[in-house]
């Protein structure tokens, strides 16, 4: 940008002033990552910034990267009971972004062999380390894939596949699945189910964008306007209906709609309504 044209114009859901972020995220980049307090708020919007300008998510745009929100469902205690009790257990955090939730268990003591992320994007990945700081010692293990992409024998062939195969038994699928429409969500979770262990027990959880009537939706201004499906507690659990006859398999579902801090943020945006709330599920394999 020269000294005589303005600044690019950023969506309403970028945020300017940020002059502090949440406690659990301050209180991680200080103790796992070393930074002193005054460094922290410059490290983080500088990476920010750059994670932006590859895709502006509102996520990414808000901050809430950092909200490091596993830690505050309703679902959380069951992972880590799940995780400590069976050391061979494999976490995949689905659409990783930076990693900032693996990085919340590796310092809850998950050891690093349990723990995978993956997203579309290497450059998260790489901003992810240096967001934390720990290149030289966090060993999980990080893979870039698509998971709409292909027919399921390619998709079986991949890296993400092949990389993770028969060592999952709990994925996270924070703000993932509710940017699809319903058919292409059946598609990337019954790859998900494909991907964990065939085994009873094994957890598909997540939070999303949800409504009180749902449907599909027009994702005006954002995204090329793409047409996404998105849930409440009703139709969350006849989705995973549908999964399980793709995939043979059953599931216990629980979900609850609630009230989230970021719709303060975007009320006005021009892809959100009254009806939107936010949705966690639970599904686990019977």
């Amino acid at each position: 940008m020269t000294a005589t044209e303005d600044p690019p114009v950023q969506p309403a859901w970028f945020e300017t002033e940020v002059t502090s972020i949440n406690p659990t995220a301050q209180r991680l980049l200080e103790s796992y990552s070393n930074l002193k307090p005054d460094e922290v708020i410059p490290h983080v919007l500088a990476v920010r910034d750059e994670a932006f300008t590859v895709c502006q998510y509102p996520c990414i745009g808000q901050m809430r990267f950092l909200s490091f929100n596993l830690a505050t469902l309703p679902f959380y205690p069951r992972v880590m009971d799940h995780l400590r009790a069976n050391p061979a257990a494999g976490f995949l955090d689905v659409g990783c972004c930076v990693g900032q939730e693996i990085r919340y268990l590796a310092n809850e003591g998950i050891p690093g062999r349990q723990l995978f992320g993956c997203d579309l994007e290497q450059i998260f990945i790489d901003l992810g380390y240096r967001l934390f700081r720990d290149a030289d010692r966090l060993e999980a293990t990080f893979v870039t894939g698509d998971l709409t992409a292909g027919e399921d024998e390619e998709f079986a062939q991949g890296r993400l596949a092949q990389t993770v195969n028969g060592k999952i038994e709990v994925v996270l699928t924070n703000s993932v699945l509710h940017l699809w429409d319903y058919e292409t969500q059946v598609k990337v979770a019954a790859r998900l189910v494909r991907l964990c262990k065939d085994q009873p027990g094994v957890m598909i959880a997540g939070r999303q964008m949800g409504t009180r009537l749902a449907g599909h939706y027009t994702m005006h201004g954002f995204m090329n306007d793409q047409v996404h499906y998105r849930h409440n507690v009703e139709s969350i659990k006849g989705f995973w209906y549908d999964v399980g006859q793709v995939t043979g398999t059953g599931w216990r579902v629980e979900a609850e709609l609630y009230w989230a801090e970021e719709w303060e943020k975007t009320r006005n945006v021009s892809f959100t309504d009254e009806n939107v709330r936010m949705l966690w599920f639970c599904a686990v394999r019977e």
